[in-house]
């Protein structure tokens, strides 16, 4: 089994329009490098994913109010 290979050995091909989509994100998000631009989107994704995950409901569900309470009687 190989070692990883690290960021100075590797090196990825993608076609002109991604490159072109990449340097306008690049402006957008004021980041130095493609990397960086692709590092931030990966973060930006991944944030994005835990909230769907533990935030289900936040600001859609309100505070339980007394008539919400279920009265039983035993």
């Amino acid at each position: 089994m190989q070692p990883p290979m690290s960021a100075a050995d590797t090196s990825i091909r993608v076609s002109l329009e991604t490159l072109r989509q990449l340097e306008q994100l690049r402006g957008a998000f004021h980041t130095r490098s493609a990397e960086e631009t692709i590092r931030k989107l990966i973060r930006e994704r991944r944030s994005a994913a835990l909230s769907r995950m533990f935030d289900t409901g936040r600001g859609t569900v309100g505070a339980f109010t007394e008539s919400d309470r279920v009265d039983t009687h035993y």
